[in-house]
């Protein structure tokens, strides 16, 4: 063999490889590793098993040329043998690849890995570059193959170099899974400490360094079963890690704790930290305990975390510092879970420490969270100084929508649990910040504080001091009711009312809230006030709220008196919740005019409203309130005032809270006083004598379009007990929506506009409710589709152009959602006799519609995943409701519907091939259960003939996910049973094309599958496919 020969003309030194570069070396040994793979089972056993013995000698020989060249084909071996889907294309089926892997995962893997051992004290440099290189291989090796046969890298992916500029990357998962077998050595602690040693003699060379740190981390991640969970086995290695770990990160600190010092040791300090999280993930508590150095090894762990922190201060890009700093949060909140009381249910991670040992732990790490909580507070204040320098930063973070609680809302998630852990001296502490600074603040109203750059400064603190308080007390709570933390429940529990730390520091943001909203919005007290801290106010009140306010005792075990009776329910705690809904919507009212010019407080003022009127709690408070039909007064009475982009938010968010009114009368009255609004504000531009004259002036243009955002927010509201009385007002304005419609048709903006609004009534509407009403919504649809057609035919549109768009092909893309919401909401709720009247009208809209929309539509257009997934949603939902309206299409309508399908079988995205698929089931299915009408029959055959051909050529050529199998096989079923002779041919075709030796069992394989298509079996055919496709898949694809 090749590398028999390689191995000759090294020992004899006749060829003069050694003075190559080192890229031409690797090209040499990558051509001895494709030709030794593509002809691995052309020769004996004895040849196969002497890949590893000419390795052996290489590596062996005391020239050092000769050991890295050793290692340099060992390298490319690994590229070749390890991964099917990385390895270089040499023309060979899947399973040819599956088995050269396991040839070497079996026979060479663990012996290779044994044999580099040798070399890991080496101080010459190259062969540890290539040992390394080699290492770090062998152990990201994917044992196993968890993918359907046949499947390849769509493409080849670059080599992974490591360069200190690029920044860091996370490591994906804390465990590894190697074999049993391998425990021996892997497992081993000395060859866990050779690693160690072998880190200290590199660290100074970067690159090596990185791989060998790579190779720690996974020598880190072993679960206790890998060790059969024996006692002594793992304690041995955590030992090991632990003082090999501890070493590590006091070389991080000998150079200092500085910003600077800890950037230059970035990748050190994460991959040490990265190696910290798996072994304190994968080791039980009770062994970890057991190991003497385990709270010494904490406390340096603690003490990296603290300077990490504090490097936080000025690394702004979030490069080495923060990303370790995030690993560090990640791994104490970890600790923390294991140490909170434990649900009786499941095993106790404390289980097997002493009541001592148990109490010691959890004493040791309220210390530390309150260490930690604390010095993030700190390190958070003092980034507040740098607004003074970067102000101008500061203001372009808050215009760009980057906001700190989404920013740092991993930080934040785990300082508030780390805070909830030992709440008493968090809660002190945030508390005396807060007091501090809103007394500080309040010293500028009277004439007696500092300079405008102190009141910045001023304002940042108190900015982080609540950002940091509202993720201690409260939950975000998405989709779900969020809860009172255990343990600020305990804790207000165990504290009197006067002395309730909770309580206390809800009132003192609300007492914030209070006084900086009680200045006009023109006044100089007013310019003292920060619309930064006022944003960051109300996000507080929305997220403190939804736990908080009015909170029902009844879903708590038990309930702190101090809670209920502050922030809960009238009844037998007397809470005084109501007085603080009431005071809230005073607070809506004021700020809403107080930072009228502010988008950024306004949009969150309007998510408050929003968040109180899908929580069941604060809805049914608000509507209880003697104040809300105040604020509904004012909504309307004001929206002039605010910014338009909110018109339609605030619409929808208002309407969807008074609809939930207890009386039907209550109801309209709120409704009609959003009605009466919206009519003047569009009757005040349509009715304008020169409207005619003006209507494509910009501010008329802009009214109009602000008109058609309000109903759009009305249509949004719409649920089932307000959707006739939405649709009545609506439903008076269709004709002068048409209108619109024509007038502006080069004005694609009030077009689409039209359109969303058109959509969202289709989507929102409860069409049973309607009745014969619906006919009129119906036909305000088709006119206005009609004039979108004719004013956008032989549009040319400017792909690129539209690429850069953030919503590509808007106008098209609403039609397709409007026309798929049509089949989805008005098939809903009618009776079956309903059903069978209306479904006709729906059909005549949506097929209307598709007349107009797909000729629009090019391929060019379909490389947009959103714009191709409505495309053939729609065309699913069309063909799986609708199959037997196809034969009545126009021949070219019909051609594109069927050239669509093929298109999204071959996509490349799943979820567009399970879309299409849908689709091809029951029009097939339709198809083989009418074959007796030969006339509407014959014509659909030639386009499941291509839809046949597809399929196969998807399911056994090209790259297949898994998720796709169930609809392919719903598919291929019906398809098979109405182009039998047609599946025949393609089968033969199939088969006739391959080898000799593979032809028999191709042939085998498609008599398995006919079996169960005779059946007619679904189930039994989805099973048989999937054996079908995991044995023909993998010597029918080539790589």
């Amino acid at each position: 063999m090749y590398f028999t020969k390689l191995s000759n003309i090294t020992r004899t030194a006749k060829f003069p490889i050694f003075g190559l570069k080192k890229f031409v070396v690797d090209q040499l040994v990558l051509g001895v590793a494709v030709i030794t793979k593509r002809s691995l089972f052309d020769v004996s056993n004895q040849d196969r098993e002497s890949i590893l013995l000419h390795l052996k000698q290489l590596m062996s020989m005391e020239a050092e040329n000769a050991q890295v060249l050793g290692l340099a084909l060992a390298n490319a071996y690994m590229d070749q043998f390890a991964n099917i889907k990385k390895s270089s294309i040499v023309g060979m089926s899947w399973e040819y690849h599956q088995k050269c892997k396991t040839f070497f995962e079996t026979d060479i893997l663990l012996h290779l890995f044994e044999t580099g051992l040798t070399k890991i004290q080496s101080q010459q440099m190259p062969i540890q570059s290539e040992l390394m290189a080699l290492f770090e291989k062998i152990l990201h090796w994917e044992f196993g193959n968890d993918v359907l046969p046949g499947t390849f890298a769509r493409t080849e992916p670059e080599e992974d170099d490591f360069d200190k500029e690029d920044g860091p990357s996370s490591v994906k998962k804390s465990y590894v899974i190697f074999p049993r077998e391998w425990r021996r050595v892997i497992g081993d602690p000395q060859v866990v400490y050779l690693f160690f040693m072998a880190y200290f003699m590199i660290q100074s060379d970067d690159q090596l360094a990185h791989r060998c740190r790579q190779c720690l981390i996974q020598l880190s991640g072993f679960q206790q079963d890998f060790f059969n969970n024996e006692p002594e086995a793992i304690k041995a290695y955590a030992t090991t890690l632990m003082h090999g770990i501890l070493k590590m990160m006091n070389s991080i600190t000998v150079f200092g704790t500085s910003p600077d010092a800890l950037s230059e040791q970035g990748p050190q300090m994460l991959g040490t930290i990265q190696m910290i999280r798996r072994l304190l993930e994968n080791i039980q508590l009770v062994t970890l305990c057991s190991i003497p150095e385990f709270f010494d090894f904490l406390n340096q762990v603690g003490l990296l975390t603290v300077s990490c922190l504090g490097g936080t201060v000025t690394d702004v890009d979030e490069g080495w510092i923060s990303e370790a700093c995030d690993e560090c949060l990640q791994t104490w909140v970890h600790m923390a879970d294991l140490v909170q009381p434990s649900d009786p249910r499941a095993q106790d991670p404390k289980a097997g420490l002493t009541p001592e040992q148990s109490q010691h732990l959890v004493q040791y790490m309220h210390h530390v969270a309150y260490n930690i909580v604390d010095s993030y507070i700190n390190t958070r204040l003092e980034r507040a100084k740098l607004v003074l320098e970067e102000e101008d930063e500061e203001e372009d973070e808050i215009d760009a929508s980057f906001k700190d609680w989404d920013t740092f809302a991993d930080q934040l998630t785990c300082i508030g649990i780390l805070g909830r852990l030992h709440p008493q001296p968090c809660l002190l502490k945030l508390e005396q910040l807060a007091t501090e600074r809103f007394e500080r603040f309040k010293t500028y109203f009277n004439g007696t504080g500092g300079d405008e750059h102190q009141l910045i400064f001023l304002h940042e603190q108190l900015h982080w001091v609540i950002l940091i308080s509202a993720h201690i007390l409260a939950d975000t709570g998405k989709g779900e009711q969020p809860m009172i933390p255990e343990s600020l429940m305990h804790l207000s529990t165990s504290q009197t009312v006067d002395q309730n730390q909770v309580v206390t520091i809800s009132r003192l943001f609300l007492e914030l809230l209070r006084f900086t909203s009680s200045f006009g919005s023109n006044t100089i007290e007013a310019s003292n006030c920060s619309p930064r801290v006022a944003e960051t106010l109300v996000w507080y009140m929305e997220r403190w709220s939804k736990t908080y306010l009015l909170v029902d005792e009844n879903e708590y075990g038990y309930m702190s008196p101090s809670i209920a009776k502050a922030f809960g329910r009238p009844g037998p705690s007397d809470g005084q919740g109501m007085e603080i809904v009431d005071f809230f919507i005073e607070q809506m009212k004021i700020n809403f005019i107080l930072w009228n010019a502010d988008p950024d407080v306004l949009n969150q003022l309007v998510k408050w409203l929003h968040t109180c009127g899908t929580s069941n709690n604060l809805k049914r408070g608000l509507l209880q309130s003697a104040r809300f039909p105040d604020l509904i007064q004012f909504l309307t009475q004001n929206v002039e005032q605010l910014p338009e982009a909110l018109h339609n938010s605030l619409i929808q968010t208002a309407a969807t809270i008074a609809s939930g009114a207890p009386d039907e009368a209550t109801r309209n009255n709120y409704l009609n006083l959003m009605f009466t609004m919206i009519e003047e504000r569009l009757g005040s531009v349509l009715h304008r004598p020169d409207f005619q004259q003006c209507y494509q002036d910009g501010k008329i243009v802009n009214s109009v379009i602000n008109a058609l955002e309000m109903f759009d927010g009305l249509a949004l509201a719409c649920q089932y007990n307000n959707t006739v009385t939405i649709f009545h007002f609506c439903s008076r304005f269709f004709e002068s929506f048409v209108q619109l419609m024509n007038i502006y048709k080069t004005v694609p903006e009030v077009q689409l506009a039209i359109l969303q609004l058109f959509s969202d009534l289709a989507n929102r509407l409860d069409f049973g409710l309607l009745g014969d009403e619906k006919e009129v919504f119906f036909s305000a649809i088709m006119e206005t589709l009609r004039l979108f057609g004719v004013s956008n035919y032989g549009k040319k549109r400017m792909h690129t152009q539209e690429e850069e768009e953030d919503k590509p092909y808007a106008d098209i893309s609403i039609v397709l959602v409007m026309l798929s919401n049509i089949m989805a909401s008005g098939l809903e709720d009618f009776s079956q006799k309903e059903q069978g009247q209306s479904s006709g009208k729906i059909a005549e809209v949506v097929l209307f519609g598709i007349n107009i929309v797909i000729p629009m539509i090019d391929l060019e257009m379909l490389k947009i995943p959103s714009l191709c997934q409505q495309y053939i949603q729609l065309i699913s939902h069309l063909i799986e409701v609708f199959p037997d309206k196809l034969v009545g299409l126009p021949e070219p309508l019909f051609n594109n519907l069927i050239a669509s399908l093929e298109y999204g079988i071959r996509h490349d995205i799943s979820d567009v091939n399970i879309s299409t698929l849908h689709a091809v089931t029951p029009l097939s299915m339709w198809v083989y259960n009418n074959q007796q009408q030969q006339a509407n029959i014959d014509v659909l055959k030639p386009a499941l003939e291509k839809l046949l051909t597809a399929l196969l050529n998807s399911l056994l050529f090209q790259h297949l996910d898994t998720n796709v199998i169930d609809a392919a096989s719903d598919a291929l079923l019906p398809l098979i049973l109405t182009q039998r002779d047609t599946y025949m041919m393609l089968a033969n075709q199939i088969i006739s094309g391959q080898s000799s030796e593979l032809q028999s069992r191709l042939l085998q394989a498609f008599q398995k599958l006919d079996q169960t298509i005779t059946q007619t079996n679904p189930a039994m055919f989805k099973e048989a496919l999937l054996v079908f496709l995991m044995d023909v898949r993998a010597v029918l694809r080539i790589q």
